[in-house]
């Protein structure tokens, strides 16, 4: 029944120095890549039907199959509901041990945080998938949920990030090759740890690795009792990650010097399994039915699935199992479940067009975005002169808007949000504009000066203007008793008047026109006294 692994990734020089903090992501120390599943080279007599059958259910990019979160943690809650039993592969655990102690089958489930930061600038390729995140940026994304969830490092915890389809992962920045091992060329998943050795975080990737398209993270043997080919899939990875963690969290405890740890030894092998195909599975915990591969067992010498089970030989490698550089074990373990289902991230924010006075179009592009956006919603928002307290606008959600009044002296911006498959993202804003112009408004009212007596010359200012006119029209208005019903005076277009006969009992007023690019608008004085008759 047990499969021979036709790759496997050697690591070396395993003693960890921790020297850093926990939270620098400079100069970070860490543990090489720890308890790398290998892929294996598919077995096409043995997949290919069921290669068929999930084809049409593949999840799109950058999300899982509907109950993929829903079966792990469930997985997780009945690890811990069973512990201290001796009826599963985690019982194998617990003969291994350090200077202060055995392993104990002691787990808790911590909980589970579905995580939706955008993906980070890809700074590998692994050659398959449209997206790829480094080690480091798998580390700096755990430290941000364990912020979000107050969550805390320390050797009682393990931290599992399930990273969805389409998204790869290697070692370094770069693309995929011998010296960097990645999703696509090397590894179904892996643990390591960062940090200090007082306060060490230790986690393990888990890329969404189905069947499909390569079918190198399922063994021939493995069965799939809950029906979900792609949670099952990581469900048997996160097992073998798992008790690697509890047995070796640092590199330094129960490990080979080729960096072989007790998942390793059995990697794709289920020993005896109850039923065949699909539905085969070989463990019961809490009532559920799971296909676990098996754990090597110094004290049974082999593989077993549990304590004191029948051994089958290791599918890699040979026992017993070290205990080479006599590190820590853990005794006890919460485990924490991060599901990164990134939304679109943008990489360079929407840009505005066009003139900004009242009465002009402005268009906004949407910029520029990662993780596959299907679509945009535009916001509009008037800011205050200094481009601050932007509050939206009703209604202005197109990629255009024409400004209007309102706007005048205000800057405006557009803010858009991308929609992908794991919903909105948080919008980006762009630049704001320079300030709106609107054609002109009074501050000050045109004023006359000057003695209100026949064949005297009178003056009028233009008063005070908002948004800086170029050009002013004057004309004069000859006004009843009471400065009311008041008339154009023909040809008295000046800002000088001289009063004639026909102004006598009258009162005047003036009104100026201003005018800048946008328009015109026009304000009148305060009526003069009355002109006496002669």
């Amino acid at each position: 029944m047990a499969t021979r692994l036709t790759r496997l990734l050697v690591l070396a020089g395993l003693a960890l120095a921790f020297t850093a903090s926990a939270g620098s992501a400079a100069g970070r120390a860490r543990t090489p890549l720890l308890g790398v599943v290998p892929h294996m080279t598919p077995a096409a007599h043995a997949r290919s039907a069921l290669a068929k059958a999930v084809a049409t259910a593949a999840p799109a990019a950058l999300t899982v199959d509907a109950g993929y979160q829903t079966l792990i943690d469930r997985y997780f809650a009945d690890v811990a509901h069973d512990s201290g039993g001796v009826q599963n592969v985690y019982s194998v655990a617990t003969q291994y041990t350090d200077g202060s102690g055995a392993v104990a089958y002691s787990s808790t489930f911590g909980g589970a945080y579905v995580d939706h930061d955008p993906l980070p600038t890809s700074e590998c390729s692994d050659g398959v998938d449209a997206y790829c995140v480094t080690d480091q940026q798998l580390q700096d994304e755990i430290l941000t949920a364990m912020t979000a969830n107050g969550w805390q490092g320390g050797l009682e915890h393990v931290f599992f990030l399930m990273t969805p389809n389409g998204v790869g992962s290697c070692e370094f920045a770069g693309s995929a090759s011998s010296s960097n091992p990645c999703s696509s060329n090397a590894f179904c998943a892996y643990h390591s740890a960062f940090g200090t050795l007082a306060d060490p975080v230790v986690y393990a990737d888990e890329p969404y690795e189905g069947p499909l398209p390569r079918g190198e993270c399922t063994g021939p043997d493995q069965g799939f009792p809950n029906g979900d080919v792609d949670a099952e899939t990581t469900i048997n990875t996160i097992s073998h990650e798992h008790n690697e963690a509890i047995t070796d969290p640092l590199g330094n405890a129960w490990v080979e010097p080729n960096g072989t740890e007790n998942g390793d030894l059995c990697a794709y092998g289920f020993g005896t399994q109850t039923g065949t195909g699909a539905g085969a599975y070989n463990q019961v915990i809490d009532g559920h039915r799971y296909d676990l591969q098996q754990e090597y067992s110094n004290v049974d010498g082999g593989c077993v699935q549990r304590l004191h089970g029948t051994p089958t030989p290791p599918t890699s490698g040979a026992g017993p199992l070290p205990d080479a550089g006599q590190g820590p074990v853990m005794h006890r373990n919460t485990t924490y479940a991060i599901y990164w289902l990134p939304l679109a991230g943008v990489t360079a924010p929407p840009a505005v067009t066009g003139t900004a006075s009242v009465g002009q179009t402005l268009k906004s592009s949407a910029g520029t975005w990662n993780g596959a956006p299907t679509g945009f919603h535009y916001q509009w928002q008037r800011c205050s002169p200094a481009g601050t307290g932007c509050v939206d606008i009703t209604g202005a959600t197109a990629s255009s808007y024409r400004l209007r009044s309102a706007d005048g002296g205000h800057r405006v911006r557009s803010t858009v949000s991308a929609t992908n498959v794991n919903g909105v993202s948080a919008p980006a804003a762009s630049a704001a504009t320079a300030k709106v112009i609107d054609a002109p408004a009074a501050r000050k009212l045109p004023h006359i000066s000057g003695r209100m007596r026949v064949g005297k010359k009178v003056s009028a200012t233009h008063g005070s203007w908002s948004y800086s006119p170029t050009r002013f029209r004057y004309q004069w208005l000859r006004c009843d008793t009471h400065g009311g019903h008041c008339t154009t005076i023909r040809h008295a277009t000046h800002a000088t008047y001289r009063l004639t006969t026909r102004d006598e009992r009258h009162r005047l007023r003036v009104r100026v026109t201003a005018t800048n690019a946008v328009g015109s608008r026009k304000a009148s004085s305060q009526a003069t006294a009355r002109v006496p008759a002669q």
